[in-house]
């Protein structure tokens, strides 16, 4: 059988003759710009992006525009600070703690000879718990613009409203319904800037005569005296009882409170020509014994009903009429509208008050 041949499909008989050009020259070699002086031919170097020359003055330029800069930053921050500051006065202001007044006497070198404004409303000293109640107390304060909040330390039942380390507290078992973290509490109003005011019952006490009536106001027939009401009463010629209620104003002030406001300082008046009582003498000795780093008001007592936050009600300018001196402010007891009648208050020119609720 005859082989059939194969078919070539290329040539290379005219290979660079006819398709391609010959080779001329020689191999272009990299380092050929650097071996020829450098000098050579590119025909797309135009293409080429192009080394600016540096031009000093526009770079001068940009370093003073970065200077300004700078500086302006500075100035801006100044500006900033300067203003947080003058925000953080206004707020200081507007929640500050009550105005204190020039001192009555140029001898005045305690804190007890400063004439103190207070506009305080009263609270639970279950309240002073340093948690949800407490906050929700100074909350109340500062929305309605009180000043001061005002809580029993000895109520007038004789009973201590705070959780007291004195022995002879103890013995009489006098401690009922105190506040859960006392000094806790009076820091965290003093960092709100409200004013934490104690308010001390003196002689009226209910716990201390039947314990021990040594301590007691006797009547006639030398046994405990007793009024229409059935309370009784410490003795203020007893040093006995004026060392128990010195003790218990000593300790709640190492616990932070300052001012006091003392109510029951004087004795019924069947009874009360008999003693040496008074705000006067009270105050004086607790001044000498305890320091003059703590302020002392003798509470004025003024009960309003629950018409007297009516509009057309005179009730509070008629019974808050009385000039009152430098150590004394309204305690005043009323089940009407706080604040409305703290607004009466203020309407009426009366800058020292607590209100409290008719009990």
């Amino acid at each position: 059988m005859k082989q059939r041949k194969r078919k070539r499909f290329y040539k290379n008989v005219k290979r660079n003759q006819t398709w391609t050009e010959q080779v001329q020259g020689r191999e272009i070699d990299f380092a050929d710009k650097y071996a020829d002086d450098g000098i050579y031919s590119d025909k797309f170097d135009y293409l080429r992006p192009k080394k600016k020359p540096r031009n000093k003055r526009k770079k001068l330029g940009k370093k003073v525009k970065k200077a300004f800069k700078t500086v302006g930053y500075v100035f801006l921050c100044i500006a900033i600070v300067f203003a947080g500051y003058a925000a953080m006065d206004v707020y200081m202001i507007r929640h500050r703690m009550p105005d204190l007044a020039t001192a009555v006497s140029d001898k005045a070198d305690g804190f007890n000879k400063i004439a103190i404004r207070i506009e305080g409303c009263c609270t639970d000293p279950v309240s002073l718990d340093n948690a949800v109640m407490l906050s929700s107390v100074i909350s109340d304060a500062q929305s309605y613009g009180f000043s001061s909040v005002a809580f029993d330390i000895k109520r007038e039942d004789g009973s201590v409203a705070y959780r007291s380390a004195l022995a002879n507290v103890d013995t009489y078992g006098a401690v009922a319904f105190p506040a859960a973290k006392f000094k806790e509490s009076v820091n965290e109003l003093t960092l709100s800037d409200i004013l934490p005011v104690g308010i001390v019952s003196c002689y009226q006490d209910n716990i201390v005569p039947a314990k021990d009536s040594g301590l007691a106001v006797p009547d006639e027939s030398g046994k405990v005296y007793s009024d229409d009401d059935g309370n009784t009463y410490l003795n203020p010629d007893s040093e006995l009882a004026y060392r128990y209620i010195r003790d218990i104003i000593a300790e709640t002030y190492s616990q932070g409170v300052k001012v006091f406001v003392l109510t029951k300082t004087k004795l019924p008046g069947g009874i009360g020509e008999k003693y040496s009582d008074g705000f006067a003498a009270i105050s004086a000795k607790l001044y000498e014994d305890i320091g003059t780093d703590i302020r002392l008001l003798e509470a004025v007592d003024v009960s309003l009903s629950e018409k007297a936050a009516d509009d057309d009600s005179s009730e509070v300018s008629e019974k808050t009429n009385r000039k009152l001196n430098e150590n004394q402010v309204y305690y005043i007891e009323t089940s009407a509208d706080k604040y409305l009648i703290k607004e009466k208050l203020e309407e009426s020119g009366i800058g020292s008050f607590i209100l409290a609720d008719k009990s």
